[in-house]
């Protein structure tokens, strides 16, 4: 598990180092290089010569994986969907 930064910052900043960027997303710093390698996580940008990567774009891949699990699913329903199709059908 990634070890949680006690720096003060009520925020997380915009531009991360390897280790920051896998305690922002709660994994180990192994298992974020590993994603990186595999493109799960995107690249770092170059920021002086040292890697950092955008909490904007962790933030992305987050959300795009929600979108590709929604997609995978397209059999699914939500509650809403039951409780709508139940009362179409006049089931109670």
């Amino acid at each position: 598990m990634a070890g949680k930064f006690q720096d003060g910052c009520a925020y997380p900043p915009r531009m991360m180092n390897a280790d920051r960027a896998a305690a922002y997303l709660d994994i180990s710093k192994t298992k974020f290089l590993e994603g990186v390698s595999t493109s799960v996580w995107p690249a770092p940008r170059d920021v002086g010569g040292l890697p950092r990567w955008d909490r904007q774009d962790l933030d992305a891949a987050v959300d795009s994986m929600s979108e590709r699990k929604k997609r995978l699913a397209p059999g699914r329903k939500s509650l809403a969907d039951m409780l709508e199709s139940e009362a179409a059908s006049g089931t109670p």
